[in-house]
């Protein structure tokens, strides 16, 4: 059965069934993994979803989580403030060799203090974390080696991986690679402007927000075969996002896609061709499809 996770200022629910799935949290993230989906909540608590319920996996010693991936063994991995990882379980694990990576006393953030490990993304035995600004960094071993693969220059927002493939949403554009990050190709052909906020990728197809830059007021939904031109999404979508459709708000599964600003949530289920949008009772902050 199909299902649409929708997170909220408020709680989680699965727009399919219309089921609440969590109230009275936040949902800072959301991450699928090998028979469940995993989300992390008011930016401290890591939850797993199944068929048996909700299950607490783990607990951060502070609110300061960011981001979620989930390995192919079910490991948490949890990205925080200061480009820090740590695996969530029992007990918190940092991932210290990722606190020795090269030149990461040059990573800076223009809106933060300090670096940010703005989204991660896994598949099959990658790891591959976004650090905003500090480049794209895969690993496969659990995080005990890291190799950079886009440098901090393409201020990375968003990281999504799929079938082989890895894709990124950027300042510079839309990236991709099919080799595991060994190559890499970049385009905004077809765009409005080169902004990119947050990538969806699904087979050879990928989605992307554009816009003119952060404090954008008119955002837009694309996608393109990989390798192709983008094709603006219009069909029932707004003339313009007043603003970017952002990290963690845009997702593709099958011929669906999703989209979620502010407290709408619109949905495609032909390929992004045409769109129908419906209100949650709160702001949202993640979106994702799946199979439950």
């Amino acid at each position: 059965m199909s299902m649409l996770l929708v997170g909220t200022r408020r709680g989680l629910l699965d727009l399919d069934t219309g089921h609440s799935l969590v109230e009275g949290h936040s949902v800072t993230a959301l991450a699928p993994g090998p028979g469940a989906w995993h989300a992390l909540l008011d930016r401290q608590v890591v939850i797993r979803l199944d068929d048996a319920g909700v299950m607490t996996v783990g607990e951060l010693p502070t609110d300061d989580g960011q981001s979620l991936a989930v390995l192919a063994d079910g490991t948490a991995v949890v990205g925080r403030t200061a480009a820090r990882l740590v695996i969530v379980g029992a007990e918190v694990e940092d991932v210290s060799a990722f606190e020795q990576v090269p030149d990461r006393d040059r990573w800076e953030n223009p809106a933060g203090p300090t670096p940010d490990t703005r989204s991660m993304a896994s598949s099959d035995a990658d790891l591959w974390v976004n650090v905003h600004v500090g480049g794209l960094w895969h690993s496969r071993d659990r995080g005990e080696s890291w190799h950079g693969v886009v440098k901090p220059g393409a201020d990375i927002h968003e990281v999504r991986a799929a079938n082989g493939s890895v894709a990124v949403a950027a300042a510079v554009g839309f990236g991709w690679s099919e080799d595991g990050g060994r190559s890499w190709s970049w385009s905004t052909e077809g765009l409005h402007d080169h902004y990119l906020r947050a990538v969806g990728i699904d087979g050879g197809t990928a989605y992307v927000s554009a816009s003119d830059g952060p404090f954008a007021k008119r955002g837009a939904v694309y996608r393109a075969r990989l390798g192709s031109a983008f094709v603006r999404c219009e069909e029932g979508l707004p003339e313009w996002f007043p603003g970017n459709v952002d990290t963690g708000h845009l997702d593709a599964v099958g011929n669906r896609v999703v989209i979620g600003f502010g407290r709408e949530v619109h949905v495609s289920e032909d390929d992004g061709e045409s769109w129908k949008a419906s209100e949650v009772p709160d702001v949202i902050t993640a979106v994702r499809l799946g199979q439950n």
